[in-house]
C-alpha cells in the first residue's frame, strides 16, 4: 500500500481486504513484490505489517506499533486495527508527520479540529458539521505535517477512512442529519454505522489543508447554549500529548511537536450539549472569524 514516499509491505491480509476496503476505499494499492519461495522467510521479516490466522482468532504484528497483545475475533475490529497499524507505518516514514486523534472538518479556508477523549462526541460532531455543508477529513485520525506549507499553520492530510457513528442517533439528531447519515450509511450493525460520504462532501486521500484551529469538545449534558471560549496553551498541549501519536519521536520530540502545534493555530475549548446546536455555534464562529 501507498506510504508518503514508498510501499507499506502487509502480508496475510487477503481474507480481511474487502471489509478494510469499504473503511478506507481511497487508499491507493501497489503492486505486490515478486516473493521469492525459497526465502520466504526473508520477505517476510521485511514486511511492515504482517496478519496471522491463528485458529479463527487473528493478530496483527508491525514493525512500526506494538500491536502484540490484539487477539481479534471481529472482522471489523481486525480491519480497524490494521488501519491503525497502517497509519503507524505511513507516519514512520518522514519525521516531519505524525497522526493525530481527532475530528477534522473544513470550515472557510482551513481545518477546524475537534479533540476530546472517547465519547466526547468527535465522531458526530465531525458528521453534524458534514451535514451542514462543510467539507469532512476526519472523524478519528488525521495525518499532520508540523513543517508548515503555509508560514503559521501545520498542515492536514485526509486519509479518507469512513467515519463510524454509533447508533441509535442521538434523541436530538435533526431530520438533515439523520437523512446524511442515510444516504452515506455503507455498513451497518445495531450499535453502528459506517459512512462513505461523496467528494463533494468529503476530502479525497491526501487531500490538504492549513489547520485553523483546535477546539477541545467538553459535552455536559446539563450544559444550557454552547460556550466557545479560548483556551490556554499549556491545557492544550496536555490534551494533545494524549492525542498525538508519533511512534518515531522521542517524548522531548512529541512534546515540541504539541508545543508548535497549540502556538501556530487559535486553541478554543466548546462547553455544549447537543452537537446539532453546537455545530451552528462553530460554523457562525469560524465564518465570522474569515469574514471579519
Amino acid at each position: 500500500m501507498t506510504g508518503p514516499h514508498h510501499g507499506i509491505s502487509v502480508e496475510g491480509a487477503q481474507d480481511v481486504a474487502p471489509f478494510l476496503f469499504e473503511l478506507i476505499p481511497q487508499w491507493p494499492l501497489l503492486p505486490a513484490p515478486v516473493i521469492d519461495a525459497g526465502n520466504r522467510d526473508a520477505s517476510a521479516a521485511r514486511s511492515d505489517i504482517v496478519v496471522r490466522d491463528e485458529g479463527g482468532h487473528w493478530r496483527i504484528s508491525s514493525a512500526h506499533v506494538t500491536l502484540s497483545d490484539y487477539d481479534l475475533d471481529d472482522g471489523y475490529m481486525l480491519a480497524n486495527t490494521l488501519i491503525g497499524a497502517l497509519i503507524a507505518a505511513y507516519v514512520a516514514q518522514d519525521d516531519g508527520l505524525v497522526s493525530i486523534h481527532a475530528g477534522a472538518v473544513r470550515i472557510g479556508d482551513g481545518l477546524v479540529l475537534l479533540l476530546g477523549d472517547n465519547g466526547a462526541g468527535k465522531s458526530t460532531f465531525a458528521t453534524a458539521l458534514a451535514s451542514r455543508g462543510q467539507r469532512f477529513f476526519a472523524d478519528d485520525r488525521l495525518i499532520l505535517d508540523l513543517r508548515a506549507a503555509a508560514p503559521d499553520a501545520p498542515v492536514g492530510y485526509s486519509l479518507a477512512i469512513a467515519p463510524k457513528l454509533r447508533l441509535p442517533l442521538p434523541q436530538d439528531a435533526d431530520t438533515g442529519y439523520r437523512d446524511f447519515v442515510a444516504e452515506n450509511s455503507v455498513m451497518n450493525w445495531p450499535e453502528m454505522a459506517v459512512l462513505r460520504p461523496g467528494p463533494e462532501q468529503a476530502a479525497g486521500f491526501g487531500e490538504a489543508l492549513p489547520v485553523r484551529a483546535l477546539i477541545h469538545l467538553r459535552r455536559e449534558p446539563e450544559a444550557g447554549q454552547p460556550v466557545l471560549t479560548a483556551m490556554r496553551q499549556p491545557d492544550m498541549v496536555r490534551l494533545l500529548l494524549e492525542q498525538l501519536f508519533a511512534p518515531h519521536l522521542s517524548q522531548q520530540g512529541e512534546l515540541s511537536a504539541c508545543v508548535h502545534l497549540a502556538q501556530t493555530v487559535g486553541i478554543w475549548q466548546l462547553r455544549y450539549a447537543s452537537a446539532f446546536t453546537a455545530a451552528e455555534t462553530v460554523i457562525s464562529h469560524f465564518n465570522g472569524e474569515e469574514s471579519a
